[in-house]
This record gives C-alpha cells, sequence and structure tokens, in this order.
C-alpha cells in the first residue's frame, strides 16, 4: 500500500475518533455514566456507518494510546495496522510505525492542558 493511501486511511480513523470523544465528553457531563456506549467503527473506510458497543473502561483502555483505535470485527486493513486485541464485539488495532507520529498529532487528548 502506498503512503498517500495509508496516511489517507490514517486521517480518517483519526476523524472517527474525534467524534467518540466528544460524545465521551458528553457523556461525562450526565449524572450518572452508563455501562455499554455506543460509539462510531473507527476503522478507515470513509463509508463506514458501523457503531461499536464497549464499556467506558473498554474505551478508555484503548484511548490510552493515541496510535490504537476501535473497530467493528473484520474492518482493520492489512498493511496499515496490526490487530492488538480483539473481541466478538470489536478490535483494537495499532497504526504502523510510521504513521504514527500523524495519528498522534490529530489526537485531541495530546492537546489538552
Amino acid at each position: 500500500m502506498d503512503d498517500e493511501r495509508a496516511a489517507r486511511i490514517a486521517l480518517n480513523e483519526s476523524r472517527f475518533r474525534q467524534i467518540n470523544d466528544k460524545l465521551r465528553e458528553d457523556l461525562a457531563k450526565l449524572p450518572s455514566e452508563p455501562e455499554v456506549v455506543r460509539f462510531v467503527c473507527e476503522c478507515g473506510s470513509n463509508s463506514c456507518e458501523g457503531v461499536i458497543e464497549v464499556t467506558l473502561a473498554e474505551y478508555e483502555a484503548t484511548r490510552a494510546n493515541s496510535r490504537r483505535f476501535l473497530v467493528l470485527p473484520r474492518h482493520d486493513i492489512a498493511g496499515v495496522e496490526r490487530i492488538v486485541a480483539s473481541s466478538p464485539r470489536y478490535m483494537v488495532i495499532e497504526k504502523r510505525p510510521d504513521l504514527g507520529p500523524l495519528v498522534d498529532a490529530t489526537d485531541p487528548r495530546r492537546h489538552q492542558h
């Protein structure tokens, strides 16, 4: 896979992650947070409309590393990322090392003070 396409995929995933982070911020404002939350699939496909149900602990464990994303099973893209964890409900993928700086730069949590 060429580097330009891999970068576009990484940026798509970062956009979905930003949507999920906004949802997570909104949930934190509620009097009590739900046990399971529906987040959008953070895969690199622009046309994906998939929804992942995870606990907040599962979401936060993934978000602890800005190079990792939550995707639906079989939504990983070979050559761009590797699967680091999987369950029947979701997979955690990690960007390949050369894409790390790009996804680090687009992670809103890395820029919070």
